[in-house]
């Protein structure tokens, strides 16, 4: 019954409906459901967090998970978590957090998730995303990012353990690779926002693993398919246009639940046809987006549960 229900996803009826801009489109039938294509030519502005620049004047822009998301009106791409996950060979509940013991600070994630959602003509695609989250290696990157600069040669220095630099300041150790690591002077400016970052990130991981693989997920997904971008300065500042196809359909979540069943048993048969699995590594640039995304929106959840002070007053 399974294998019937997975050939007909594959291959739908489909009808002419209009011409796109990579080719054509269709309507599709499928079990005698009429699902209609739509086309939608979204803008995105950086003013409303939708864009951010890779570099600083590279003209290089890019799209933000909150970008994404606003694509995905049109998209329909469905984001969900499968029960489980895999850790060091064994398959664990998902998402897999762990934790410092004494300050339960998050230390690592492994999150799953997958987009499931209508390629342009019509075909369901299964995006199947894991992510290992390490804290402590983005903070040693984000350390590493300030020692390119000049006006922090006082802040770092590579070294080894019990040796710290003959310099001014107050200084701390964090290990590399053995016998290498980094002092750090923790009076300095340029530390003192890397561990602001570290303990966001220790609060906040696993809400930044969700938010970085919901993006690359949507950024692969035929339905958008769009990640460096075209922008220009207009009115409402800089922004870009981009063309985002989905289709009118009827899917309910019990829908979903069965085709993300099928997709998770792909490790024992090839049942679906169009899915991809993949196991993201992220760019540092990508994770300090997230960083600032969720800082962000931890500000503005906050703003909004203080009391007016004139509340209640007559």
């Amino acid at each position: 019954m399974a294998e019937q229900k997975t050939a007909e996803l594959a291959a739908p009826k489909r009808q002419l409906a209009l011409v796109a801009d990579f080719g054509e489109v269709y309507t599709v039938v499928r079990e005698g459901q009429l699902m209609e294509p739509v086309r939608g030519r979204i803008t995105l502005f950086h003013g409303l967090g939708h864009l951010y620049e890779q570099k600083k004047d590279s003209g290089d822009w890019r799209i933000t998970a909150m970008g994404y998301r606003y694509l995905n009106k049109v998209a329909s791409v469905s984001l969900v978590s499968p029960q489980s996950v895999i850790v060091d060979g064994a398959q664990v509940p998902n998402p897999h957090i762990e934790r410092h013991k004494k300050t339960k600070a998050i230390e690592s994630v492994n999150l799953r998730r997958m987009g499931i959602g209508f390629s342009p003509i019509g075909a369901i695609v299964v995006i199947d995303k894991t992510l290992f989250y390490n804290v402590y290696t983005y903070f040693i990157q984000s350390i590493q990012a300030k020692m390119r600069f000049t006006e922090n040669i006082d802040a770092a220095e590579y070294g080894i353990a019990g040796k710290a630099p003959e310099k001014k300041g107050s200084w701390a150790w964090y290990p590399t690779e053995a016998p290498l690591g980094i002092w750090i002077n923790y009076e300095h400016p340029a530390m003192l926002a890397c561990l602001e970052e570290h303990t966001q990130r220790q609060r906040f991981g696993d809400r930044m693993a969700t938010t970085i693989l919901d993006r690359n997920i949507l950024k692969d997904h035929p339905a958008i398919a769009a990640a460096q971008v075209y922008a220009k300065t207009g009115e409402g500042g800089v922004k870009a246009t981009v063309v985002v196809y989905g289709y009118r359909n009827t899917q309910t979540p019990r829908n979903i639940s069965e085709i993300m069943k099928q997709a998770e048993a792909e490790t024992e048969a090839k049942v679906f046809e169009h899915r991809r699995e993949t196991i993201d590594e992220v760019a540092p640039e990508e994770e300090k987006e997230a960083l600032e995304e969720t800082a962000v929106e931890d500000a503005v959840a906050g703003a909004e549960k203080v009391p007016d002070e004139g509340a209640g007053k007559s």
